[in-house]
């Protein structure tokens, strides 16, 4: 009875339905209860990055609308756009945080795992302020004098 077992780590996916199951208090453990915090950070750290593309595509929308109308008005909705789109970024990486640090204080990790953050991770703590900035530049470019700038000035400046 003296075995020992090798602990093998593998990478899973997840399908949809299993992305919005219940997380309970002690992982595993379906008895425990539901640890409504950490199911709610898991649903939003999940559809709010959807939400974020669909406000970006929104935006372009917005912003195809304003050029072949050859108006300056939507640039200030397709700032905005980019706006709530980098708050929905930011969110999506602050849940994630968030959950991870909650999943770490109830398991502890494994030997041979180092538990930092990915590159894709780092893509997003980048995107937030470059929506950031894109959202200010059409914002900025909108409340410029008009009769300076022309339309397609404006667009290159964003």
């Amino acid at each position: 009875m003296g075995e020992s077992f090798d602990v093998v780590t593998k990478c899973m996916g997840f399908t949809l339905t299993e992305q919005f199951m219940e997380k309970f208090v002690d992982p595993g453990n379906h008895n425990s209860g539901i640890d409504l915090l950490r199911t709610y950070l898991w649903r939003c750290q999940f559809l709010l990055p959807f939400v974020s593309l669909g406000l970006m595509c929104f935006g372009a929308l917005i912003g195809l609308c304003a050029c072949i109308c050859r108006s300056l008005y939507p640039t200030i909705a397709t700032g905005i756009l980019h706006l709530l789109a980098g708050l929905c970024t930011l969110g999506s990486v602050s849940c994630y945080v968030a959950g991870i640090e909650l999943l770490h204080q109830k398991l502890e990790l494994p030997e041979n795992v180092s538990g930092e953050f990915g590159w894709s991770f780092c893509l997003a703590c980048v995107s937030a302020p470059l929506q950031f900035m894109a959202s200010a530049l059409f914002i900025w470019a909108a409340h410029t004098n008009r009769k300076e700038y022309t339309l397609m000035k404006a667009y290159r400046v964003a």
